[in-house]
């Protein structure tokens, strides 16, 4: 079996301890450095793409590249590229392309400045849809307002109980 040709990184131990203040501040001065730094590499690339000096599937190749250097930030700028730019992403892959229709334009540059990676939330978690349940809602509805004449508004028309009847059978056998 061969070894693991990577080298490990070290990391070198720096005491703190004597102006810890003074270390916080600086490691939050770093991050948001490189925070800028990661934006503007990736304003770099919407800039190359837009202008045609990067083609095909070179801007997703360095996107890819600078989600991987991002480290922690990568998972904030991937929500970022979702939202902002005609890039898809493949799960198969774990890695972002080019659609064949893809193009960035000034607009796309200005959008992208406008609201920098760390402010992009992540688009909204896919709900699933239960039509049954709506189904079994809109009969209740449908039955209360039979019930109770006075709450029929103008326009507002009602299923047969039969009709009504033979849809919750329906829907029961499907459970």
């Amino acid at each position: 079996m061969a070894k693991n040709d990577t080298p490990k990184e070290v990391v070198r131990l720096v005491d703190y301890s004597k102006n810890l203040d003074a270390a916080i501040l600086q490691v939050e001065k770093d991050g948001i450095k490189l925070k800028h730094k990661i934006h503007n590499v990736a304003l770099s690339i919407v800039t190359a793409w837009g202008k045609g000096q990067i083609k095909d599937q070179e801007p997703a190749d360095y996107f890819n590249k600078l989600a991987s250097a991002a480290g922690y930030h990568g998972k904030a700028l991937a929500n970022w590229i979702s939202v902002k730019l005609p890039l898809a992403f493949s799960d198969e892959n774990d890695k972002w392309y080019v659609p064949v229709d893809a193009k960035v334009n000034g607009d796309t540059f200005k959008s992208c400045r406008d609201e920098p990676f760390w402010e992009v939330s992540p688009p909204p978690k896919p709900t699933p849809f239960d039509a049954q349940a709506l189904l079994f809602a809109l009969l209740d509805k449908n039955q209360k307002k039979a019930a109770d004449p006075s709450k029929l508004k103008e326009g507002d028309k009602l299923l047969e109980p039969a009709v009504v009847r033979s849809i919750r059978e329906m829907l029961a056998g499907k459970e």
